[in-house]
């Protein structure tokens, strides 16, 4: 790292790169700002990035190069655009920019045209040079070809938003196609490869379910590992995340068929997963043994499990927020299997999906409010409400779910769902000890669900 780039240091190193104390000879990459431009390439290093747009420097010295655009922040990225790829980044503008402004509209059409002709003014979102001694496509990108993938496909990259734990993705282009037609998912941190199997099973297990459940998922295309990053290939879900098409104004009708034709689906893949009660029960004891006595402290009755009526179990998702589906039109598919059960209660996917769909329906949530939030959508004190309400009056119908145990199902639901950020963030913690857990709003949910008089597990003003 040259001078002055010392906020790159704790990233690097928390990607298992070993960042070099005493000059640069030995490096293989060498990072610099723009006015360190003609240092970097005089480094020799095999790659080079710049802060800026200096390439010709870089290129006179014998490198091949490339200008990135990252959106909207240097400092924290969820994009970055190649710009010689105008189809993927024309692509990209359109479906992953946050379009919740009339304004922010136009501005979004007008970086689409700049970014068509490989321009983007730097005071909009800032460029950096990557350079390299060979040409070709990035590293993961060229290790899937063993997985059959085009010689010369366009990308762009999706920066995973969560912390260090969260997989970044390649959007992947067929040659001279305006969609994506893979997505190549990677690990930030080496030797992280949990998250693959999982997801590998989850989706095993909801196309096994066939009908309408299976068209909705991603094909996955294989696994591998590139110098002890993992990484996953699988067909993309084109369009955009359903949080950004939420936070379109002007549609709310729109949005809510759409969340209906999810509800729906949730549902569905309950029906076609059903099985008998006796399935149910080693999660009745995870339930029992491990969930409840961990909230001694918010006065959870120690017998909620044993309140239970014989439930049938069904299969779960159990992360399916707004984050996980990707919408275009009224088509949607949803992704990213990795926590998924093979046995759960029923009306747990329904209640996680409506509390934040109809939550970020209503307003954008930032993680501090979502308890809050979430606890007056429950609670009857939101625009939503009448909304969630019908929805959990015809789901319990709908599931078996006896009107008087709706509330302990919630009860329980909230409570596994707030627990489970504390087991991530011990894998957090064995991977990256140097990154902080970061704030996913789920884990306090618990909290204001068990604080507010008309939540808990006597809730029931959604019974109208």
């Amino acid at each position: 790292m040259l001078d002055g780039l010392e906020a790159w240091r704790t990233g690097l190193e928390a990607a298992g790169i070993e960042v070099v104390a005493d000059g640069v000879a030995a490096a293989d990459l060498v990072v610099g700002s723009a006015r360190d431009a003609a240092a970097a390439a005089a480094a020799g290093a095999a790659a080079v990035i710049v802060e800026g747009g200096r390439e010709r420097r870089l290129r006179d010295s014998g490198y091949r190069t490339r200008r990135v655009l990252l959106r909207p922040t240097r400092e924290r990225p969820t994009l970055a655009l190649p710009l010689d790829q105008p189809a993927a980044v024309s692509y990209a503008l359109e479906r992953w920019s946050v379009v919740d402004r009339r304004w922010k509209a136009a501005r979004m059409q007008a970086a689409r045209a700049l970014a068509s002709r490989g321009r983007f003014p730097s005071w909009a979102s800032p460029v950096v040079t990557v350079a390299t001694r060979e040409s070709g496509p990035p590293a993961l990108v060229g290790a899937a070809r063993e997985l059959d993938l085009p010689a010369d496909v366009g990308w762009f990259l999706t920066f995973g938003q969560g912390d260090s734990l969260s997989r970044n993705a390649f959007q992947l282009f067929r040659p001279g196609a305006a969609r994506p037609e893979w997505i190549l998912k990677f690990a930030r941190v080496a030797g992280y490869s949990e998250r693959f199997a999982d997801d590998e099973r989850g989706l095993a297990l909801a196309r096994s379910a066939g009908g309408d459940v299976a068209r909705r998922i991603p094909r996955l295309i294989g696994r591998f590992e590139l110098d002890g990053v993992h990484a996953s290939l699988e067909s993309a879900a084109a369009g955009r995340r359903l949080r950004d098409v939420l936070a379109t104004p002007g549609q709310r009708d729109v949005n809510l068929r759409l969340i209906d034709r999810i509800g729906e689906w949730i549902l569905e893949l309950g029906r076609r997963t059903q099985r008998p009660t006796a399935a149910l029960e080693p999660e009745l004891e995870r339930l029992r043994g491990e969930v409840v006595p961990a909230w001694r402290e918010l006065a959870v009755p120690s017998d909620l499990v044993e309140a239970l009526p014989a439930l049938p179990a069904v299969a779960q998702h159990n992360d399916l927020g707004t984050w996980n589906v990707v919408a275009d039109g009224d088509d949607f598919v949803v992704v990213d299997w990795e926590n998924a059960r093979t046995t759960g209660l029923p009306l747990w996917d329904l209640l996680y999906f409506l509390a934040d769909a109809l939550v970020h329906l209503d307003a954008p949530a930032a993680p501090e409010e979502l308890p809050g939030r979430v606890a007056a959508l429950f609670a009857g004190k939101a625009s939503s409400s009448p909304l969630l309400f019908g929805w959990v009056r015809r789901a319990a119908e709908a599931t078996g779910v006896p009107f008087d145990s709706v509330a302990t199902v919630a009860t329980l639901c909230w409570l596994s769902h707030s627990l489970s950020v504390r087991t991530h963030n011990v894998d957090l913690a064995a991977f990256t000890p140097g990154d902080p857990p970061r704030i996913h709003g789920l884990e306090g949910i618990a909290r204001a669900w068990m604080d507010h008089p008309a939540l808990g597990p006597r809730w029931s003003v959604w019974r109208g």
